[in-house]
């Protein structure tokens, strides 16, 4: 184990402590309705990409961890047909209610005034819950989702729908405007995600933070779509399970004669 895992994996505690008092008390987060802060990442040669891949952060770091991490030399090294954005996408986004319209007007609308042809979301922990919310907002928008390891609620709400059979048998009650986990729950439960905006799903066989969650998302995704490796909900797992994103996005954006191998580079595996 890696000392970035170690340093990761010794602050859960607090991580998870800081999660759950900003869900359930108001106030404890920094709410927030200005415009998002983003950082832009052009291709080396500097020449507009027609494609736009936007990196939604989770909860434990900021929007500059991808360039820190080596993610964006990674996707510079696959010279993919992306530029890449990263916004600054904290929890108060998610406190005020804020995220979709922030993303929308401060992101994705501009990088259409700007002619990008297609743009993926790439949402990481707590950024995959804020893509599919932003997804079932507005799925004119997005060609594509890549999920790390997404954060989608707390045991309750998952046990809840596994004693109902699984996610197709599963009928909430009464939805509460303010509970978010049955909210998202329930859009993905009417979803047909073999004929809509594809998904992609990778995450840690031994998570101790997103749990039954994305294997039940898992359910009711192509299995083609669905992949696990090895790991916690680390640092190092999310760049492992994103490499093999990347392979998918290159296969995506080839000609079908194209396949990029899916075996992880040494340089970006951990």
């Amino acid at each position: 184990m890696k000392k970035t895992d170690v340093n990761m994996f010794s602050r859960w505690p607090a991580i998870l402590t800081l999660l759950i008092a900003a869900l359930f008390f108001s106030g404890c987060a920094s709410m927030s309705n200005e415009p998002l802060q983003s950082l832009t990442y052009p291709r080396d040669d500097n020449v507009r990409q027609p494609n736009l891949l936007v990196l939604i952060r989770g909860l434990g770091a900021d929007h500059t961890v991808f360039a820190k991490e080596g993610v964006i030399e990674e996707i510079r090294d696959l010279e993919l047909p992306f530029d890449v954005i990263a916004p600054n996408a904290h929890f108060g986004y998610y406190q005020s209610e804020t995220f979709v319209q922030r993303l929308k007007e401060d992101v994705i609308e501009p990088a259409r005034r700007q002619g990008y042809e297609k743009i993926w979301l790439a949402g990481f922990s707590m950024g995959g819950l804020g893509s599919l919310i932003y997804l079932r907002s507005h799925p004119e928008d997005i060609d594509g989702v890549l999920l790390t390891s997404p954060f989608l609620g707390w045991p309750g709400i998952h046990s809840e729908i596994q004693k109902a059979g699984g996610v197709s048998d599963w009928v909430p009650n009464e939805i509460d405007p303010k509970d978010w986990q049955r909210m998202i729950w329930n859009w993905i439960s009417q979803q047909d995600f073999n004929s809509q905006v594809p998904i992609w799903l990778g995450y840690g066989e031994d998570d101790i933070l997103t749990r039954a969650g994305p294997p039940l998302l898992a359910t009711v995704l192509p299995e083609s779509r669905v992949f696990t490796t090895p790991g916690n909900h680390t640092i190092s797992t999310f760049k492992t399970l994103f490499s093999r994103h990347l392979v998918t996005l290159g296969n995506q954006s080839q000609p079908t004669s194209i396949v990029l191998s899916s075996s992880p580079r040494t340089a970006t595996t951990f």
